[in-house]
């Protein structure tokens, strides 16, 4: 920093008159100082922020005795905008009389850091805010203000965030600097909704939080910077909502697969025992009913495939389609599908379902959903004793219950439980064991807004109760 101009000045404070070098003020557009009065002078020459700081220092000249000088920095802008900083010095020669000094020295704006502070303060596109320990704006640089609402930063002093945003962001930020203040330890990138409390607006901020320290270390406030990232949140918000979307039609068309392959292959199944059993019939009677089973076959496969087609068509909306559907009369026609096995088998049935109990749903998930558990029954029967299958259903308020039981092989819970559920997860030996079906089961449940529930016991048997969601 090179000294490149100085000059002498002196104000007799009595006449209130001023005395400078011409050659000086001519390069900041003064005319001769004869003509100005001393508060236009200064006024004229001194950075406004540090005028009121020069004003009380002359003051304090004049009234303190025990003070008989003062120096303080300041800028200087002279007519070809050439950045130069000034060195102000008084000494109290009587009490009429102030003399000092001015010098001019030139630097690069780089080389003083308060001119580096001002252009970040007036163009950093983030909020920028120092507060004193009672979490009050000291500071607050143009983008904050212009956030705020306010028409210049000056008017942010002394007010806290409660004069800017609803109590809840408030509150959260003064707890957050209570900390600060208290432990030393700043906060960093901190995701945080900011809801204005004049137009109830929101912003998504990533905020960041620093203790300020005086020239003793002492902490005496807190100082940070914000940045807006409302449009990356909302951008963050439409992904989750596409990959939401995405996993729900995945889970869909899973369970399209599963219900072509699964509940396909019982009613194949069916057909070809039935057929096995035409081809065995010993009279004419019996043959009659086997070919009423077939009948019957045929026709819920019809109405599964018609199913399955609605479904196809329906692939590329967000909603499921969704009937009131008897679950008497499903449950009936699940058991047409399996008729062949629950012959063979020679299951028993005890059912206390409603007759005229009805649930709105997808048509082909409950049909999958009681395959499922019903085949499981019979295909996990126990040796040693026939089967037996217990059915029952009630309504408890808006929500429909469903229960499944049998006296099959059970299952150890506390063994397998936490697998029960999972992909391809078998347990026992049956070789048409795909560990598929249970998996699905409770993925058609819950996507519906359903959950399931299991109690089984080794060598007694397994229940499954089904909450259909409302």
């Amino acid at each position: 920093m090179n000294l490149i101009d100085q000059t002498y000045w002196v104000w007799d404070v009595e006449d209130q008159e001023i005395s400078c070098d011409n050659r000086f003020l001519n390069q900041f557009e003064l005319t001769d100082s004869e003509f100005l009065t001393p508060l236009h002078f200064w006024e004229s020459l001194i950075d406004p922020k540090d005028y009121t700081l020069f004003l009380r220092e002359i003051k304090d000249l004049l009234r303190n005795p025990d003070k008989s000088s003062f120096s303080i920095k300041t800028g200087f802008k002279c007519q070809a905008d050439e950045f130069k900083c000034a060195e102000i010095t008084g000494e109290l020669h009587n009490p009429k009389r102030i003399a000092g000094e001015i010098k001019l020295h030139s630097q690069m704006p780089f080389e003083d850091d308060s001119y580096l502070i001002k252009l970040i303060m007036d163009h950093l596109p983030h909020s920028i805010f120092f507060k004193d320990k009672q979490s009050r704006f000291l500071r607050i640089n143009k983008t904050c203000a212009k956030k705020f609402g306010l028409n210049n930063p000056e008017e942010a002093i002394g007010k806290t965030d409660f004069d800017i945003f609803e109590d809840e962001h408030a509150q959260a930020a003064l707890d957050d600097e209570k900390k600060i203040l208290k432990t030393g330890k700043p906060i960093i990138d901190k995701e945080e909704k900011e809801v204005f409390s004049d137009d109830k607006s929101v912003r998504w901020t990533s905020t960041s939080k620093f203790p300020m320290y005086n020239s003793e270390g002492e902490i005496i406030g807190t100082f940070g910077i914000t940045k807006d990232i409302t449009k990356n949140k909302k951008q963050q918000d439409e992904l989750n909502e596409t990959i939401d979307i995405i996993s729900h039609q995945n889970s869909r068309f899973q369970n399209f697969a599963h219900i072509v392959s699964h509940n396909l292959r019982n009613h194949a199944g069916n057909i070809t025992m039935i057929l096995s059993l035409i081809e065995t019939a010993d009279s004419e009677q019996e043959m009659e009913d086997f070919m009423e089973y077939l009948a019957t076959a045929s026709d819920r496969l019809n109405e599964t495939i018609q199913d399955l087609n609605n479904i196809v068509d329906a692939q590329y909306n967000t909603n499921l389609e969704f009937k009131p559907l008897n679950l008497f009369k499903n449950l009936k026609d699940v058991k047409d599908i399996l008729s062949s096995e629950i012959m063979i088998h020679n299951v028993k049935f005890k059912e206390s379902v409603p007759e005229e109990l009805e649930i709105e749903y997808n048509p082909a998930y409950l049909e999958s959903i009681l395959l499922n558990l019903i085949s499981n029954a019979i295909k996990y029967s126990h040796p040693d004793r026939k089967p037996e299958v217990e059915i029952s259903a009630n309504q408890n308020g808006e929500e429909t219950i469903l229960t499944i039981s049998d006296n099959g092989i059970g299952l150890d819970l506390d063994k397998y439980g936490d697998d029960l559920f999972g992909m391809y997860k078998t347990f026992h030996s049956n070789k048409n064991s795909k560990g598929i079906g249970l998996y699905i089961t409770k993925n058609q449940v819950e996507s519906l807004g359903g959950r399931i529930k299991v109690d089984s016991k080794p060598g007694k048997g397994t229940s499954f109760t089904i909450y259909f969601g409302s």
